[in-house]
């Protein structure tokens, strides 16, 4: 872990008084256990005040790969914000606030869309009183926020008007968002001055909700339009049963409607003129009863799926949201452990040790896994074990161990070469003495990142994945070199640590079969790879080497000529090898370039995996 991490925790730490730590696994938050029940009634509404200890957290991880590429001072402030939130939002009021609109028949989420931005915005508003020096950096995470964001209706624009008007910024939108941020700003600034939470939150129900609303009830209707133009551009199979509703929706139209709608299928609603939206709207309001109701249904589950990919960007990191019946959203507290996750499985992990057999015992203790485990292991190991005693001894060659030699044809020394004797005293030369060198033991570190997304699941991909890391594992163990071993998918995870024991990991292996599973981001497995080899590499003043591992295209993350800059920057500072199978054999040479490998046939992947390393150590060893 980087130093920098770990001072920006510090220094949080004294500021918020809690416990702050860095984590390449993504935000958390936790609260003392034996308040949790407690903590949640208040959260929703069901106890009307609980002392101020009990709704602070006992600490926070934040997600250093967010990071990667940030200056400190962003960083410090992101997290920083992310702290504040959990400490200033008072959550009964997030569900206050759904269960109004909800009961008014709108769905919750539309309240959440103008409440979490403007608590956001009351969170930064605090940080920059306290610290005014955060500001420039909090304007530039809302301007990146700002660009990737797309907003969907009129109501999310809305929303994100109050964000322009706090960083200082023009927004582009229609007139008629303009109007009603026009008439809303007086109170949004009243808000942002209020320091008690009841207050605040009446003028967010009696005066911005009030006018906000309008525009949810107009961007509801074009979300009727929005699903029939949906249904013009042919159905999709995921769709199923909706599909074949709004075929028949669309049929009932008439005519001229109906061509319309098809005539213009590449456009949004919010495109269309207002005469033709009312048209259409009047044409629906002459279908049947129970269509109008299925109508409904489809329009409230899209503005739900809409408004929670728009909520992503403001909702407490630290804290998992679940989305519940009806579609309101409510956080998820989880209780704080003492200890990391690493001692926290291996107090689990004790705890299963102590329920086994004594045979398990005594597996357990020569080889890191029981009875059961060490049969499926040896089962492995049995295919791939000519390819470790054969590396093993080929690259104990390339890695002298002994403490000196003696190097034979100088003209002077301490031995005679009786070898050269015959040759050397003929020809007049006679280099025949022989000179004590000591070699220097050359060492390598090796970074592996396995692939354990969906798609692993399919055809062999896994057997031989494991094979290969069998492999990868036995020879690095027996040659007594550091390695690490991270699996990845849209999150990164911890196998093997370099310092660990190889032992110790084994039975973590054989979990990577019931963990198969999410989407692939190659930009944060490389990150987190990268920087925790060079963190060693750096400290040991050794060389460090990174393998990967994929066996499809990247799904999440940085994609195309972002991810190609990326992974070429990174190769500048430690050597990296892809090593590509079926949909990833063209896309690791399209990334990677002469450093990527592809294998056609998967059960090629073990005899891949050991090229690779022969490779790497022959070119260790020929650096003078």
């Amino acid at each position: 872990m980087k130093e920098k991490w770990k001072a920006i925790a510090n220094l949080l730490e004294e500021e918020f008084d809690i416990e702050v730590s860095p984590s390449y696994e993504g935000w958390g938050a936790g609260y003392d256990p034996k308040y949790l029940p407690l903590l949640e009634m208040w959260s929703k509404g069901e106890v009307e005040e609980v002392p101020p200890g009990v709704r602070k957290p006992r600490g926070i991880l934040y997600n250093v790969v967010d990071f990667m590429r940030k200056s400190e001072d962003y960083t410090v402030n992101s997290v920083r914000h992310e702290i504040a939130l959990l400490l200033h939002t008072y959550f009964p009021h997030w569900r206050f606030g759904q269960r109004e609109v909800f009961r008014a028949g709108y769905v919750p989420t539309a309240f959440l869309v103008l409440f979490a931005v403007l608590e956001n915005l009351k969170v930064d508003n605090y940080i920059v009183e306290e610290n005014p020096s955060a500001l420039l950096s909090l304007k530039k995470r809302y301007k990146e926020i700002l660009s990737d964001i797309n907003p969907p209706y009129p109501y999310h624009e809305l929303a994100l008007s109050f964000i322009y008007t706090w960083i200082n910024e023009e927004f582009e939108a229609d007139e008629e968002v303009k109007h009603y941020h026009t008439t809303m700003e007086k109170s949004f600034y009243e808000y942002l001055r209020e320091k008690n939470p009841q207050s605040a939150y009446d003028i967010v129900m009696e005066d911005l909700w009030q006018k906000f609303r309008v525009l949810v009830d107009y961007s509801k209707e074009l979300n009727y339009v929005d699903l029939l133009i949906e249904e013009a551009k042919g159905r999709r199979r995921e769709d199923g049963h909706k599909a074949r509703i709004m075929t028949d929706i669309l049929s009932k139209l008439p005519e001229n409607i109906r061509s319309y709608i098809i005539e213009n299928k590449d456009k949004r609603a919010s495109e269309l003129p207002k005469e033709a939206i009312k048209n259409i709207l009047k044409a629906l309001d002459a279908i049947p009863d129970w269509m109008k109701d299925y109508m409904k249904q489809m329009s409230y589950i899209d503005l739900l799926e809409k408004d929670i990919a728009f909520l992503n960007y403001f909702l407490p990191k630290t804290l998992e949201v679940d989305v519940e019946h009806r579609g309101f959203v409510s956080f998820i507290f989880k209780a704080w452990e003492e200890v990391s996750a690493r001692s926290s499985l291996k107090s689990k992990k004790q705890k299963e040790e102590e329920e086994l057999s004594e045979l398990d015992k005594k597996f357990k203790k020569e080889h890191g896994l029981t009875q059961k485990e060490f049969q499926k292991y040896r089962l492995i190991l049995k295919s791939v074990l000519p390819y470790v005693e054969h590396f093993k001894r080929k690259f104990d060659n390339f890695l002298p161990r002994e403490e000196e030699l003696w190097d034979g044809k100088h003209y002077r020394g301490k031995r005679i070469n009786v070898r050269r004797i015959a040759t050397e005293v003929p020809i007049g030369r006679g280099r025949i003495f022989m000179k004590r060198e000591v070699p220097e033991r050359k060492e390598l570190v090796f970074e592996l990142l396995m692939d354990i997304s969906s798609s692993m699941k399919k055809e062999e991909k896994i057997l031989n994945a494991l094979k290969s890391l069998i492999l990868f594992s036995e020879v690095l163990d027996k040659l007594g070199m550091e390695f690490s071993i991270k699996a990845f998918n849209e999150n990164v995870y911890t196998i093997k640590d370099f310092e660990e024991d190889y032992r110790v990991a084994k039975g973590r292996i054989f979990e990577l079969l019931n963990n198969l599973g999410g989407s692939t981001d190659l930009s944060k497995a490389i990150s987190v790879g990268v920087e925790s080899l060079e963190t060693i590499t750096k400290k040991e003043h050794k060389k460090g080497v990174l393998i990967l591992f994929t066996d499809g295209q990247p799904t999440k993350g940085l994609k195309g000529e972002e991810l190609r800059y990326m992974i070429s920057q990174m190769k500048l500072r430690i050597p990296i090898v892809a090593i590509g199978v079926g949909e990833a054999t063209k896309m690791v040479k399209e990334y990677f370039d002469k450093t990527g490998i592809s294998v056609e046939d998967i059960k090629k992947l073990p005899s891949t995996f050991s090229f690779v390393m022969e490779n790497q150590f022959k070119r260790l060893v020929s650096v003078k």
